[in-house]
Parts: C-alpha cells; structure tokens; sequence
C-alpha cells in the first residue's frame, strides 16, 4: 500500500536505519573501553559496570567454548530477569552460539519440547527452576546445566523490597556447573567468531504463532541490532537514561528495549526480576528513572496505585507499552501522573518486537502507531488475502528488515506464514488515512457467538469507563447455544462494589447485545503478561 504514514513521521528522523555491519555484543565491549566504570545494571542495589559486564561475559564465553560451543550452537536460557541472564545472553553471542531465551514459567513439558526442538547442548538455569531441567534433560541434547542463584547477585542489604519468592537460600545440585565457579575459572578469553550478521542467527525465539505446538522463529544479528538501534533512535535513549526493566526478557519487548537498548546506548538498566507494583514505582522514584517500556496491565496497575500519590515519577521522560491496546482513560491518568505521553507499540516475536510505534511528539490515542523503521504494512481479508480499504478490518501483513527468516525446522510453518515476503500477524487490524494502525483482535481469540464476531478489545475498553473497574479481561467460553459467549474477568478498584447485573447493564448501553457479557467473574489478579489467553 501507499505509505501515507510518512506524513505523520517523526520530524527529523530517517525513514530507514543505516546499520554497521557488526554484531549487537560488539558494542559492549566498546562502551567497556571507553566508560568502563559506567554503571551498565542496577540490581537492588547491586551496581555492575560495563568494564565488569563486559569482562565476564568474555569470561563466560570462554567456559562456553572449553564446553564445545561452535558457530550456530543453540543455548537456551532458562532464567528470569537477573544480571545472569544479560551475562550468559552476551557469553552465548560472543561465543557464535544461538541463544534460546525459554519461558522461565514452562512447565516440564513445555520446556522438554523447546530443548528438544532446538537441540541445545548447555542450558543456564535458576536454582530454584533446575528441577524441571533434571526431569526432562534425559532424551534430549543436553551435556551440561549451568545453575545460578538470586543471591549470587542480590546485594546483602537490598535497596528495594525483594520479591517473597526471591528469598529462598541458594541450593547447589552436584550435577551441574555452579555459575560463579565458572567466571573464577575461566580466563576473560573469548573466541574469535566471524559473523555474517545478515545470514548467522542470533536468536532463535520460540512463539505459538498463530496454530499449533511453539516453533523457533530464526532472527538474525542484523534483525536483532535493528530492533535494538530503532528502539533508541525512536525514543531519543543516550548514555545518560537510566532505564527501568521490569518485563522478562526472554520475551522480544523485555529483551529489546529493556535488556538490550541501554547497553547499546552506554546507559544504565535498573533491573526487576519479579513484578511487584509498589517496588516499580520505588524503584522509578529512587533511581531517577527516564526510560521505562512496559506493557498495559502494568500501566493499569501503577495509575490504579493507592499509595502512588507519594511516590514522584516525573523524573520519567519516555515512556512506552506495548501488549495489547491502553484503554483511552489509562492514558490520560497515565499524561496526568507522569507528565509525559504514554506512547503506544506493536510487535511480535517473529519481528523480534517492534514493527509500528506512536511517534513521541504526536501520538494517536487508541492507536498503536505507524509503521517503524524500513516497515512495509498491508491490510488484507482473511479469506482473499486482498488489500482492503483506509479504515477497513482484516489481517495485518508486514514486511521489513526485522523480520525472521522463518522457523527452525518447519518449512511448511514458514511457508504458510511468510507469503511473498510479507509476515502475516494474525491479528486484526484498520488503518486511518493518516497511516496510523488501530488493533482490534488477535485472530485466534476473536469470539464467535452465534453468527458474529466479537472483538474482546472492544468489550474491554466499554468496561474500562466503568469508574469502578480497575483490570478487565474478556474472554470467549464454550456454549451449547452460540458456540462461544462472551465472558468478561474484572477486577474492582480498591473500596468499589458493584453486582456483576450492573456492570451487564452498563455494557448495554454502550455496545450491541451480542457483544455484551453474559457473564462476569471478579477477580483479585489478573496476568501481568503478554498472553492474552487466560485460564478459567
């Protein structure tokens, strides 16, 4: 299509990026060079600079190539957010391996299919997540378990509030490499690897896609250094930002423009493991934080704070989220509390994150942007594949210097997801004669009650303008009449009561019958994540 969108493009911004030809963790080391004592990772407390990131990640690869890693080796790393996993993320690069960033969440089966399907040799895993790696390590490739604790890094007087679950004592398993032991052993003497950053993957990023079992979406270095430069370049990041990182980064957002993005800059990373809404807000409070991407029940959850009045968070210059769509009130609270615009994203894995953000200085409200860097878009029927009008909903294709390559070992997959070059989303999707893009539904999750579709944003959002809801969630579950009725999971703010009637009600004064909930289910939590499928 006409890429009208570049009238509304960011002034003084290029439309494309002009990239070195070099890898992402070359980088590191030049920011080790020349600000070695730069405070790189801020966790809890703990200070880790680039001279020591960078010194221990080389270390970690050479331990890395004693253990056999070549070229196009996979590592998975089965970790949540921990200056660990930024060491071993890089180690794996430096070293020419693939890293494999799996679900720290997984269950036995779930995380068996992602070693199997990859083939990883060496796996980096938690403590307290290693005995899911013993009980499914026999049947597939692996040869060596590298185990880490929290307390391997945590400071001994932690500065905010660590989580509950975080506080267990360290356990070591005979079986496995100690990772400290590792760094003390090893010489920083990592191998020389030659890259062709345009063909050699970086990463491969596991996704359920649209159907079916996850497959690994195969992202090159020149894929994931775009990303990681389009995410600064966008949102004006420098060495001076201090970024927050709270989203895990074994998912393409966190590990983007959480993880990767400050190190690219030379900037400093405030780093999370686990979400807790009060330590967030301390945590932006006492460390001055500039920078924060997030995603919208996060957002949800800081403007809906009781306590959040005492916290200043003005010190925050840019902010981002991406996920799903923010609710039109959430942004304004979120414009109030702030000071500043909540600007809205989409991505997805097979793009490794972004590929349409709201420009800073003029962002569209309801929007998700336009499309970023060297992004191509078309919006086409389901059925047809035909390109369809300004304004009308269907399949959101694109195209771009991000996208994968495909999936590992799954020609027919890629086959049926790359047409012609072009990804196809799955998602749902209008464009406004200003080139903005408006999400409307995941394709999957689309509701079909009876003979119509329903779209759970629109649902959402309607709950949303109710003043006594604080989250809402809308699903579709099975039923004998409309094969599918519409189900809404909400969470009241604090010292609200409303019968589940009422809020019906004030549904069907907004929107069509059909669309309305048939049911409502109060809630005390709601996921804080990415996955908009929740259990019932």
């Amino acid at each position: 299509m006409e890429r009208i969108w570049l009238k509304s493009w960011p002034q003084g911004l290029p439309h494309r990026l002009n990239l070195p030809e070099r890898p992402l963790h070359t980088f590191l080391k030049d920011h080790a060079r020349k600000s070695p004592d730069r405070p790189a990772i801020q966790y809890y407390g703990r200070r880790i600079n680039f001279g020591e990131l960078d010194e221990q990640s080389d270390r970690l690869a050479a331990a890395l190539a004693d253990f056999g890693v070549k070229k196009g080796d996979r590592v998975s790393l089965f970790l949540e957010n921990c200056p660990q996993f930024v060491i071993a993320y890089y180690a794996i690069l430096k070293a020419g391996g693939i890293v494999v960033a799996a679900n720290p969440m997984f269950k036995e089966d779930e995380l068996g299919h992602e070693i199997l399907d990859s083939g990883a040799k060496i796996i980096f895993t938690l403590d307290h997540l290693y005995p899911k790696v013993k009980a499914v390590k026999r049947g597939t490739d692996l040869t060596h378990q590298i185990v880490t604790s929290y307390w391997d890094y945590l400071p001994a007087e932690p500065v905010l509030p660590v989580h509950p679950s975080m506080k267990d004592e360290k356990v070591v398993f005979p079986e496995t490499h100690e990772f400290l032991d590792l760094l003390k052993r090893c010489e920083p003497d990592p191998p020389t690897v030659e890259t062709d950053v345009r063909e050699d993957l970086a990463l491969l990023q596991y996704t359920s896609g649209t159907t079916g079992l996850p497959k690994g979406a195969m992202i090159t270095h020149h894929s994931l250094l775009h990303n990681t430069v389009g995410s600064a370049v966008w949102m004006g990041t420098t060495a001076e930002d201090v970024v927050l990182s709270v989203l895990p980064f074994f998912h393409v957002t966190g590990m983007i423009h959480s993880m990767n993005m400050p190190l690219f800059v030379g900037g400093s990373n405030v780093m999370l493991s686990r979400y807790d809404t009060e330590t967030v807000v301390k945590a932006i409070d006492l460390f001055r934080c500039s920078v924060w991407q997030s995603i919208t029940t996060i957002n949800v959850a800081v403007v809906n704070f009781p306590d959040i009045g005492r916290y200043d968070l003005r010190c925050l210059r840019r902010c981002a989220s991406g996920g799903a769509p923010v609710p039109e009130e959430i942004l304004k609270k979120w414009r109030e509390l702030v000071g500043t615009e909540l600007v809205e994203g989409y991505g997805l894995s097979e793009a490794i994150s972004q590929t349409h953000v709201n420009p800073v200085s003029r962002p569209k409200y309801g929007s998700i942007g336009i499309p970023h860097f060297g992004v191509d878009c078309r919006i086409v029927d389901v059925e047809s594949g035909v390109d369809l009008p300004l304004g009308e909903e269907g399949e959101l294709l694109v195209k771009g210097p991000m996208v994968m390559k495909g999936y590992w070992n799954k020609p027919e997959e890629t086959a049926r997801s790359l047409r012609g070059g072009w990804q196809h989303t799955g998602d749902i999707c209008k464009i406004d004669k200003d080139g903005y893009l408006f999400y409307v539904d995941r394709l999957k999750d689309m509701i079909k009650s009876g003979a119509e579709n329903v779209y759970s944003k629109e649902v959402e959002d309607v709950l949303y303008a109710h003043p006594a809801v604080g989250e809402a969630a809308v699903v579709g579950v099975p039923d004998e009449k409309w094969g599918e009725a519409v189900k809404a999971l909400v969470i009241l703010k604090q010292g609200q009561k409303i019968e589940p009637d009422e809020l019906i009600a004030h549904c069907r004064g907004k929107i069509a019958g059909f669309k309305c909930p048939k049911s409502i289910e109060f809630r005390e939590s709601l996921p804080k994540t990415h996955t908009r499928r929740l259990k019932l």
